[in-house]
């Protein structure tokens, strides 16, 4: 098996990419189609230039009035401020998601702690006392021992 450097892959990508683009030149060519903003939808090429101006620029410029400038000053300015409250609105719900992920965790370690610290605790200073084990067998004791490990 040969070893193929990111390079070689790299080139050969690009020559792949080249010829697919030369093939569909030679299609766009051969249909009459021209595309000169490079937009498709769907995979068909749009036929109409919809970027086309019917008036001069300068002719425009002269009849755009105080007021339409104001009216776009205002479109682009609600734009902003619709802008800006969705990106305020993304960060509440980051916000309220966090915030309830902390509480879901923060419970769930309060009731393993309550349960650990729930278990009855037996201290009797008197059940093993010396004198008492001593009259006892050493089996008795290692059945003794086992049962007290069991519990821990």
């Amino acid at each position: 098996m040969e070893k193929i450097s990111p390079l070689r892959t790299s080139v050969e990508a690009f020559n792949k990419y080249r010829a697919a683009k030369k093939a569909q030149e030679k299609q766009n060519q051969s249909t009459g189609a021209t595309n000169p903003f490079g937009i498709a939808f769907k995979g068909t090429v749009i036929q109409m230039d919809v970027f086309e101006k019917s008036q001069n620029t300068t002719s425009q410029q002269n009849t755009n009035s105080f007021k339409e400038k104001m009216q776009n000053t205002g479109k682009l300015l609600a734009s902003a401020w619709v802008g800006t409250i969705n990106k305020l609105s993304g960060l509440k719900t980051n916000a309220i998601a966090f915030g309830n992920k902390l509480k879901e965790n923060t419970v769930s370690y309060a009731k393993e702690f309550y349960n650990q610290i729930s278990r009855p605790i037996e201290f009797d200073a008197f059940k093993y006392n010396v004198m008492t084990l001593q009259n006892k067998p050493v089996s008795e004791l290692k059945s003794m021992l086992s049962n007290e490990l069991q519990g821990v």
